[in-house]
């Protein structure tokens, strides 16, 4: 079929219709919340770039982070037109290509097609997904769950593993420590930190709602990364026995652009299918974004691949109350269409 055949069967995507999309877009996950992506409407396309003004200079120089924050967009995008009966088509940019020049992925309507019930409960986890660092308890993740989530993983061309040997698990600890201590003493690194975070209302960065704090040192197998440069105002813990959270590899075979962009959809896709199953989650990626870091990562995994993401996954105390939203960028601050001087 030749291009201008394959455009005259293109579905209509309306401004209106585009918006609905982008709003669910922008409800995904991103590294301290930068959400560094944006998208464009023309003509029957949605185009999505990336927002380089948003790259973490320090903690993410080589914008891994920023294309696994866009691919979970991406993921959410998806979604939100399948829910409507839609039928997306999705070409990434091409391996090798600079991603901060050009597009990351457009999206056309192909079709129609009714969502089906795993669809339909993906799009209802989109607004309760959450970054969750609070302490789970001791029940173990069942492996009909992993399964799942293994699933999640590979339908958009990722892995997942859920290690359960001791020494692989000792190993990620130690790194997980290792990667802390050198942000902690980085002050390019926290310095970057402290201004994407927030202690006033905003539409971007880490609120202090999202900070976890406790006076005493917190008990768990694995570190989470240190959020709170700006003080002790965060929600205090309670002190409870040593945490042994499951934990979830994500990652890819190979590492261009695109794996990049396929290991975010998968990245998202997992989180959003935790969510359905009644579980909570948050990265633990410090082992795998601080320079150098990642091959050791990879060294001592065995070398599976290319471990893009690492998250902590388990289930809430019973006494744990529900989170509120986190502060997203306006649809409007993030959409464009073509042929208009101001964003829809």
């Amino acid at each position: 079929m030749s291009n201008d055949a394959q455009r005259s069967a293109l579905l209509p995507l309306s401004p209106g219709l585009a918006r609905e999309v982008v709003a669910a877009a922008a409800a995904a996950p991103s590294i301290h919340n930068t959400q560094p992506w944006l998208w464009r409407l023309e003509a029957d396309r949605l185009t999505l770039l990336t927002d380089g003004s948003r790259q973490l200079d320090i903690a993410d120089p080589e914008g891994r982070q920023l294309l696994l924050s866009c691919g979970a967009a991406l993921c959410n995008a998806r979604l939100a037109l399948r829910v409507r009966g839609l039928e997306p088509a999705v070409e990434l940019v091409a391996d090798g290509d600079d991603f901060r020049s050009k597009r990351l992925a457009t999206v056309t309507i192909i079709g129609q097609r009714p969502a089906d019930d795993a669809e339909r409960a993906l799009v209802e986890a989109i607004p309760r997904r959450h970054t969750d660092r609070r302490p789970f308890d001791d029940q173990p993740l069942p492996e009909d769950v992993i399964a799942q989530l293994r699933d999640a993983a590979e339908a958009h061309g990722a892995w997942l593993t859920a290690p359960t040997d001791p020494d692989l698990r000792v190993q990620v600890s130690v790194l997980l420590s290792r990667a802390d201590w050198i942000e902690e003493h980085n002050d390019d690194y926290r310095k970057e930190l402290a201004s994407w975070s927030r202690t006033a209302p905003a539409p971007d960065g880490i609120p202090r709602s999202a900070v976890v704090h406790s006076d005493a040192p917190r008990q768990s197998e694995f570190p989470l990364r240190d959020l709170d440069v700006i003080g002790q105002a965060g929600t205090l813990l309670q002190e409870y026995d040593v945490e042994r959270p499951g934990i979830l590899l994500i990652g890819t075979d190979a590492d261009t652009t695109a794996d990049r962009l396929r290991a975010g959809e998968a990245m998202q896709r997992v989180w959003l299918t935790a969510t359905a199953l009644g579980l909570a989650t948050s990265p633990m990626s410090q082992a795998i974004d601080v320079e150098g870091m990642r091959e050791q990562f990879r060294g001592a995994t065995g070398g599976l691949g290319h471990v893009q993401m690492i998250l902590r996954v388990g289930y809430l105390r019973s006494d744990t109350e529900p989170l509120g939203p986190t502060p997203r960028r306006r649809v409007d601050d993030v959409l464009d269409v073509a042929g208009s001087d101001k964003r829809v």
